[in-house]
């Protein structure tokens, strides 16, 4: 074999190789996000369950219901994305496993080929003779040192064979183990959609019922519109307020040649998007961000300041971050707290309990209130908002996901 061809040999071996391990990695990472997905459905089938117990169909369990639907297409999507990259690394381990033999072949004709010359060495003289016969005392020496390297050559090529065997051996093995992996994916991703396919039929009985409440739906949401509206202008002011009184602290800052507290408190946060914890220790967004089309009410867009997640019965809100309570309010049915991160604020609404007054410091991952259920469909969720400045944001762009 050639010097070239020996080198394109190891350089596509190498390739073949960094791609199964980038695979590997992929595949792990992937197996991590099924794990989230599991659990969240988990919880929502859980949630489901509680929420059920009120005979009458509420426009809650829809939207959790809708939640669930989503959360299992997420998962089946990424049990595709697995069973794709086991796909493309079985077939890596295919085109080792042929390069492997290939160059096993190469070792096992290059030994054959020793085996032939040392066999004809031997039917001339033993080795003792060739060395004896040399002319001269530095003939004798590279006679010598010949067949010493001729031994040690023989060893390499026997040590060739046996480590491409167990090579080829150990990616047979790996190879049977990522089929039986897509195997059980594929069962998984089958069980998946049966369910999402239940969790369909499910959710058309649900609206098809909540059609028929059409004049009560309407009434709910224009009184909802007006409770919102009520609570958003409060948080306005407060939070102009607030600003006010931060810009009034940053200019005495300066006065006195020192950092601003607001200005450390505010880059702190902006530099935890995307790793805050969540305002409860587990729920999953019911009603995101923005507006959104109401699920029977086709001529109907609700706009969410925030986020609704539902949460488990008894469950406790949380701050998000380090920060100074500046508004405890009640709404008319519950309670509200807002806490500013310097030129960030954050709101947690449907409090029946709230544990911090206005004023008092709170740090991450504190307790600040007892989040209400609903008693009649058993509902417990948690209105989050974020704003920045005096608008709002994405809270779950801030959130870890």
């Amino acid at each position: 074999m050639t010097k070239t061809a020996r080198h394109l040999i190891i350089v596509l071996f190498i390739s073949i190789l960094t791609t199964t391990i980038g695979i590997g990695q992929t595949i792990e990472s992937l197996e991590g996000k099924m794990k989230s997905l599991q659990k969240d459905i988990k919880l929502a089938e859980g949630l489901l369950k509680e929420t059920s117990k009120n005979k009458d169909v509420t426009l809650h369990q829809v939207s959790l219901l809708q939640a669930q639907i989503k959360q299992r297409q997420n998962l089946i999507n990424t049990y595709q994305k697995q069973i794709n990259l086991l796909n493309k690394d079985i077939n890596n381990n295919k085109k080792e496993i042929s390069l492997l033999k290939n160059k096993l072949q190469i070792h096992r004709e290059e030994y054959a080929r020793l085996i032939e010359i040392n066999y004809r060495s031997r039917n001339n003289m033993t080795g003792l003779l060739f060395v004896l016969s040399s002319e001269d005392f530095n003939q004798a020496i590279q006679r010598w040192r010949y067949l010493q390297e001729f031994r040690v050559l023989m060893q390499i090529k026997i040590k060739d064979i046996e480590t491409t065997e167990e090579q080829i051996n150990k990616q047979l093995a790996k190879n049977e183990q990522e089929k039986d992996e897509k195997q059980k994916t594929l069962e998984k991703e089958k069980k998946e959609k049966d369910a999402l396919k239940k969790d369909k039929a499910t959710l058309d009985s649900q609206l098809a019922a909540l059609k028929k409440k059409e004049s009560k739906i309407l009434k709910e949401i224009k009184s909802k519109e007006q409770q919102t509206q009520k609570l958003k202008k409060q948080i306005e002011q407060i939070i102009a307020e607030e600003l006010r009184k931060s810009k009034e602290r940053e200019e005495i800052a300066k006065r006195k040649n020192i950092g601003s507290e607001d200005y450390k408190l505010s880059n702190e946060f902006a530099e935890n998007k995307g790793k805050l914890p969540w305002p409860v220790e587990q729920g999953i967004i019911s009603t995101k961000y923005g507006p959104s089309k109401h699920p029977t009410q086709s001529k109907v867009t609700i706009n969410n300041n925030g986020i609704d997640i539902t949460t488990p019965v008894d469950s406790k809100a949380r701050a998000v971050f380090d920060g100074e309570v500046c508004m405890v309010v009640n709404t008319g049915i519950n309670n509200a707290v807002l806490i500013r991160h310097g030129v960030y604020f954050t709101l947690y609404s449907n409090l029946d309990k709230v544990f911090v007054k206005r004023g008092d410091k709170v740090v991450t991952k504190q307790e600040i209130g007892h989040i209400h259920t609903s008693m009649t469909d058993r509902r417990t969720t948690l209105h989050f908002e974020l704003w920045q400045d005096k608008k709002t944001v994405n809270p779950a762009q801030w959130i870890l996901p």
